[in-house]
């Protein structure tokens, strides 16, 4: 009998073995992990916000309400000594500089085949709960994106994962970052394929789901099952609506326009300014802080304020006015280098422009229209989903937030609506340009960030012929017939190029010999030329070749485009892209 049971034991040890020698199970494990991981870290990291709060200025704010309103002149220098302190971190514990936002993830998922610092892990909670904590406009979102990226990634080079491997490991920790951040499992895992990955199979969801459920429900074991906002109650009141909403989207998308221009402005003033790295968060910080005096309702992540317009209890006209205020702090707070995100600011942003538009509307059709929270919260969705480019991740995480089916028609309308609008005026959003501006293009899905990692440099041919545009019609087919080229750049005397001849040119031209000592190779030439440059990447090369259908490209440099170094055949661009698929499932 006890043999029989050993022997039960021991075929039972062994299928489980075998069943975790599977590597889709396996993931699926290692998922779970990161999900723990990232709950726990993210708990602290918003202990962190609470306690540096409590040390910088929370007790000015019990001062103020207590009657003693020069207690808010505390808050310029509160903000201005976070941002000094995260100055110097990010000087002197920093190297990379890295921003810290949600173009970093996608970077590393993108580019780096999914490996990120591990400094993050600990530099990116401590430098943003400062910020945040300080009084500095910024959310807490990004950076638990960011932390669980790096902690996802992290776990991928402890086991030794593949780059592929490791990929799905950083969006599983994107995932439960943004699950944890929001109480919101399924928007978790929506914005790391919608946003982080750019892809979606099988293999990809399932780790998603484990590690996003699993940091949920560590936050709620550790936090309890808060919600992050008090949503109201909504419910359809008429057809009418719908076109209200469609407006509210227009105005989400147009203000998430001046989001972007005034973040971009007060960036590069910073950069022009050339200040010390500790010094321009320190004046930032001291600018929003005089702001913020003014506003107090915009001070920190402003989740009270929000709460205040999501239930009706703020006046429009203080409304519209924190539209424009925060703006302004969340771009002089991150451009001048403070740590944050910019989810919360464009959740506010969207609540106190949908609270004011839903008050509007109460008061010239009351009969046709919901409360003015149902508004406040339509916005939220609506301009979040522009500032971060995932109109799916905040569909789906405002019915999430809510629990109720009846806002999932307002805001689709109200999301696609605004894109729309920002669209535009802009084809980027803050995280895609801020890469773009690195030389770096993002591109969704695993195949497109395989090409968009590789340059043009290091696939085109600097072996080539060209034809002198003088060249007679003879003797230019003497010469194609002697090569394997398909495509000839014609150059003028000083070897610049004037356009491009391809066989097909030539060929239609064969049998009329009258034309032979009369045509010239110039004659011939296609003069509207389309060119790659070397720093382009495979993405931009295959968008082009599919312009005109064409088999190669002339690369020129990126000063002379007349100067032609290299050219680039569609045969090559696909052998190097099998390559590289190849080399991501290679052991890291």
């Amino acid at each position: 009998m006890n043999n029989k049971i050993v022997q039960l034991a021991l075929r039972a040890m062994n299928y489980l073995k075998r069943l975790l020698l599977r590597e889709h199970i396996f993931m699926i494990i290692v998922a779970c992990v990161v999900g723990y991981a990232v709950g726990v870290w993210v708990v602290v990291f918003k202990w962190m916000i609470v306690e540096f709060r409590h040390f910088f200025y929370e007790e000015f704010l019990v001062k103020r309400s207590a009657g003693l309103s020069f207690a808010l002149l505390w808050i310029p220098f509160s903000v201005g000594f976070g941002g000094l302190a995260v100055g110097l971190m990010n000087h002197y514990l920093n190297p990379d500089k890295n921003s810290g936002s949600v173009s970093e993830p996608m970077k590393w998922a993108a580019v780096d085949q999914g490996k990120a610092p591990a400094r993050e892990i600990w530099f990116r909670p401590l430098a943003s709960a400062i910020t945040i904590g300080s009084g500095g406009s910024a959310g807490r979102e990004r950076p638990a994106v960011v932390i669980g990226s790096a902690l996802g990634s992290f776990v991928g080079t402890i086991i030794k994962a593949s780059h592929e491997r490791r990929r799905l490991l950083l969006g599983c920790g994107s995932a439960a970052g943004m699950a944890a951040a929001f109480n919101a499992p399924l928007g978790g895992i929506i914005f790391a394929i919608e946003v982080v990955l750019g892809d979606f199979n099988i293999a990809v969801f399932s780790p998603l789901i484990f590690s996003s459920v699993i940091a949920t429900a560590t936050v709620r074991e550790l936090e309890g099952d808060a919600p992050a906002f008090h949503m109201p109650v909504y419910t359809l009141i008429s057809d009418w609506e719908i076109l209200f909403f469609i407006l509210l989207g227009v105005a989400g998308g147009l203000v998430a326009a001046l989001f972007y221009k005034s973040y971009f402005y007060w960036s590069d003033y910073f950069q022009k300014k050339k200040l010390h790295p500790a010094v321009g968060p320190m004046v930032g910080g001291i600018i929003v802080g005089f702001v913020f005096i003014i506003f107090p309702d915009a001070l920190g992540n402003g989740y009270e304020s929000m709460d205040k317009v999501l239930n009706g209890h703020m006046i429009w006209w203080l409304a519209i006015t924190l539209v424009f205020v925060k703006i302004l702090t969340t771009s002089i707070t991150l451009g001048s280098g403070g740590s944050g995100g910019m989810y919360a600011p464009a959740l506010f942003i969207g609540s106190m422009l949908g609270g004011a538009f839903g008050y509007g509307l109460n008061q010239f059709f009351p009969a046709h229209t919901g409360s003015v929270g149902s508004y406040s919260l339509v916005g939220m969705g609506a301009v979040m989903a522009v500032v971060g480019q995932m109109p799916l991740t905040n569909i789906l995480m405002t019915f999430e937030l809510t629990n109720n089916y009846h806002i999932i028609l307002p805001i689709m309308v109200a999301v696609i609506s605004s894109i729309a609008a920002y669209s535009a005026f802009y084809s980027n959003s803050i995280y895609t340009e801020k890469l773009r501006r690195l030389g770096i293009t993002i591109w969704h899905g695993r195949e497109s960030a395989v090409m968009g990692s590789i340059k043009v440099e290091s696939v085109m041919s600097r072996n080539f012929e060209v034809i002198a545009e003088n060249t007679r019609f003879k003797e230019m087919v003497e010469q194609v017939t002697k090569s394997k080229a398909y495509y000839f750049p014609c150059v003028d005397e000083d070897g610049m190029m004037t356009g491009i001849i391809s066989v097909q040119d030539i060929r239609e031209f064969m049998l009329d010999e009258g034309l032979h000592e009369v045509v010239v190779a110039k004659d011939l030439a296609t003069h509207d030329v389309i060119t790659l440059f070397p720093e382009n990447d495979l993405n931009e090369a295959m968008g082009k070749y599919a312009i005109k259908d064409l088999g190669e490209l002339p690369v020129t440099e990126a000063g002379n485009p007349r100067k032609v170094v290299g050219m680039l055949r569609r045969k090559d661009v696909i052998t190097a892209y099998q390559k590289a698929m190849l080399q991501t499932s290679k052991l890291a």
